[in-house]
């Protein structure tokens, strides 16, 4: 609803006051009339008065007494007051007046036109005022709206790229040399090598030679400032060059993280970006807000110089005509402007604002924001418009770039082969990709959008995610760490995520990104082949446990005989005697109990263990006593230095175990095959030494044997992997020892000179085995 200036007459003369209700109700105000100056004070609590009529004779409170009221607590923006008066009044009361806040006087007898025209003088004056404060209201709110805008985008932008830049599509991890360590799906499509051939090669590899100083450079840029991006020609598998734009972080001394991608796959929105950022860049050189104003008596419109600027017209050949202006109107929005400012009129409004876009002389489109103020006559006619006239592209593009921007980098993170979760400092879900809702059996995104992630969580698997948060936060990456999850319908599945942490431009954390992988089926194949490696180790032990029960099988049956013999030399045997006989043969038994026990205990397949606390010394000479045998019969020496002083460690013992008879197996063959070689060689030897260094205990295992080929050292622990004779060897056993080191809390490190030896070294991290 309008709303009209508030006017305030006051006379205590009830027909003088009638008399000036009628003749200004004609003019658009609201009438505030009182018949004395308290009913004033009374009437006017809270309103903001435009002009106040008061007569100067009034009792208990005059008019200049009421004028000092109505403006004692008005610092700024007095009201103005016209005083009416029957008596002629002298300097003094003229003073005292103006004092008061008297612009003006007026004598009874009243003339209408008269007050008329002063009244709308003042009218005139408080709208004016009005306009001009709430047009720079308006401004400022729409300031405010454009900086908030541009802040959004670049918060966005920002956002995402992180996001972009840490997407697994392309993902690869190297060494300082650039040997691949870890490529994801998109790495090996683009360059067309399966997942085992990218681990055996280095990013050289895939570069022309005119590609490799590039790279080199690349390189040293990362070391000193951690980041850098490089376009190169990849060479494809098939032999097809493809420019290719890699982007490379360095995350330690040691390792260093980077994504691929081909660059016609992203050439199009760079160049709508380049061409958003001209266009703003272009935008903020000019001016932002203009004026113009149409008087109807000479026809002519009068432009402000900010107008100029922004029509992008000349102000020395100007003529103020209507005509002029429409030119750099869009053709498609002349029409419609025209029709909203001729209804406008014809509807006497007062004010319109609405968009529309103009066309400069470089052919650039700008968007516009107008807004028309039109003033009429008493009789209904247009007397003047007054237009204000916004230049919003900076805020039009700024929005269309981050509608672009969101449904760019929406679609990468939807083509992920993997789950993607984005996750607040919280711990709440805000965005999950096309796979991740497949991989917890989730139609809708509402029903896991908004909602905490331990959700998701079994309990017992909670301390984990506490830990991947915490890595990611302190080193901004947590990479393939496994994990139980709960998918909708509560069933459990086996899972290895990576966490990364998005930041602030400022370093300020702001959220994970979480990328999740199901690997079920991968943990039954791989517990079916730990399974299967240890069944093969016990079959290749079996000549060596039957002699193990051969040994006490032949104790007890000469001590049987013994017996049979002294009873039938004897008519009677001493208790003594027969007692001392019987213990042997209990203790020959529980010797065969016990070893046929190991062999069952080390041959179940125990998924299911639970993990406890061993002593890594006797694990490993249990795995001794079930191969010793064949050592002895291979004429192959076996030396111990066991530190007793070493902690326990938290795991399973049987597991560990099947680690060092996977690696004396190999020991041994590698042993045979130089004596095959080399008949003339010197003794073969075996050494296992354990020790702590720092915070690591060590399990060493060297022999002398015919060592391992500089080409193959670097891909021996990858599964199926052999360089055996065909029917010797599965290729699985240093994958498995890997796999089980590795779940300890460990690595292992191999170290082999042909012809010379071969040193294996297990590290296991005390504090995180504890943790594990």
């Amino acid at each position: 609803m309008k709303s009209f200036p508030n006017l305030l007459v006051v006379d205590d003369n009830p027909i003088s006051l009638s008399f000036l209700e009628i003749v200004l109700k004609k003019l658009d105000i609201n009438l505030i009339a009182a018949t004395s100056g308290f009913e004033a004070l009374e009437k006017i609590k809270g309103l903001e008065l435009a002009l106040a009529i008061l007569d100067v004779q009034m009792p208990e409170m005059n008019g200049f007494e009421l004028a000092v009221k109505l403006n004692e607590e008005r610092k700024t923006d007095r009201v103005p007051i016209i005083f009416i008066t029957a008596n002629h009044i002298n300097e003094i009361d003229v003073s005292q007046g103006y004092n008061c806040g008297a612009v003006d006087y007026i004598f009874k007898p009243v003339n209408r036109n008269f007050i008329i025209s002063k009244v709308k003088v003042f009218l005139d004056l408080f709208i004016s005022k009005q306009i001009i404060i709430d047009k720079s209201e308006q401004l400022e709110k729409k300031t405010e709206e454009l900086n908030r805008l541009n802040v959004a985008l670049k918060k966005n932008e920002e956002k995402y790229r992180s996001y972009i830049d840490n997407a697994p599509d392309g993902v690869f991890v190297t060494d300082e040399t650039g040997r691949f360590l870890e490529v994801n799906k998109a790495a090996c499509l683009i360059s067309g090598y399966s997942n085992n051939e990218l681990l055996t090669k280095s990013f050289l590899d895939l570069l022309p030679e005119e590609s490799h100083n590039k790279w080199t450079v690349h390189l040293q840029n990362v070391v000193i400032t951690h980041c850098d991006t490089v376009e190169v020609l990849l060479c494809h598998k098939s032999g097809e060059e493809r420019w290719c734009s890699i982007e490379t972080v360095k995350l330690s001394e040691i390792r260093y993280l980077g994504f691929v991608k081909d660059i016609t796959l992203r050439k199009l929105s760079e160049d709508l970006l380049k061409e958003s950022e001209t266009n703003l860049a272009t935008a903020q050189r000019i001016a932002h807000l203009g004026s113009w104003h149409w008087e109807s008596k000479t026809n002519k419109i009068k432009l402000s110089k900010e107008l100029f600027s922004i029509f992008d017209i000349s102000e020395e050949f100007f003529d103020g005509k209507a005509e002029s202006i429409l030119k750099v109107l869009h053709p498609e929005d002349l029409d419609p402007t025209l029709n909203r400012i001729n209804a406008s009129i014809t509807n006497n409004d007062e004010s319109l604002a609405f968009e529309y876009r103009i066309i400069r002389k470089d052919n650039s489109i700008r968007y516009l924001f107008g807004e028309v103020k039109s003033e009429f006559d008493e009789f209904g006619n247009l007397e003047n418009i007054f237009g204000i006239i916004q230049d919003i592209s900076e805020r039009k593009l700024a929005e269309q770039a981050l509608k672009i921007s969101e449904e760019k980098y929406r679609t990468i993170i939807n083509a992920s082969p993997d789950g993607i979760l984005l996750i607040d400092l919280k711990g709440i879900i805000t965005e999950v990709s096309e796979i991740g809702l497949e991989i917890f059996g989730i139609r809708k995104r509402n029903d896991i959008v908004g909602k905490c992630f331990h959700q998701f969580v079994p309990s017992e698997e909670r301390n984990i995610i506490k830990d991947i948060y915490e890595k990611a936060m302190n080193e901004g990456l947590a990479q393939n760490i496994g994990i139980k999850l709960r998918k909708k319908n509560q069933s459990i599945f086996n899972a290895e995520t990576s966490s990364t942490l998005i930041q602030e431009p400022d370093g300020t954390p702001l959220s994970f990104m979480v990328i999740i992988r199901d690997i079920s089926q991968r943990k039954k194949i791989e517990a079916k082949q730990l399974h299967a490696d240890r069944m093969a180790n016990i079959g290749e032990m079996a000549s060596g446990i039957a002699h193990e029960i051969n040994q006490p099988l032949n104790i007890i049956s000469m001590v049987v005989d013994r017996i049979l013999f002294d009873g039938a030399k004897n008519e009677t045997i001493s208790f003594e005697f027969l007692k001392n006989k019987s213990d042997k043969i209990f203790d020959n038994i529980t010797r065969i109990k016990n070893i046929i026990d190991h062999i069952r205990a080390f041959s179940r397949n125990d998924n299911k263990y639970v993990a406890t606390a061993f002593d890594i010394n006797s694990s490993i000479e249990n795995a001794i006593s079930m191969i010793q045998e064949q050592f002895k019969h291979l004429g192959i020496k076996l030396s111990l230095k066991l530190d007793k002083s070493i902690p326990g460690i938290v795991g399973s013992t049987y597991k560990l175990e099947q680690v060092i008879v996977n690696l004396l197996t190999n020991a041994k063959d590698a042993l045979m095959e130089k004596k095959k070689i080399q008949p003339d060689c010197e003794e073969m030897i075996v050494e296992i030494e354990t020790y702590s260094e720092n915070e690591f205990l060590v399990v060493e295992l060297t022999d002398n044997g015919i060592g391992i080929d500089k080409d193959d050292l670097s891909n021996v622990m990858l599964p199926f992997y052999t360089s055996k004779d065909v029917g010797k060897g599965t290729g699985l056993g240093l994958s498995i020892c890997y796999q089980i080191v590795t779940e300890m809390g460990g690595t292992i490190d191999i170290t082999s000179n042909k012809n010379i030896g071969t040193k294996i070294k297990l590290s296991i991290d005390i504090q995180e085995n504890e943790r594990g």
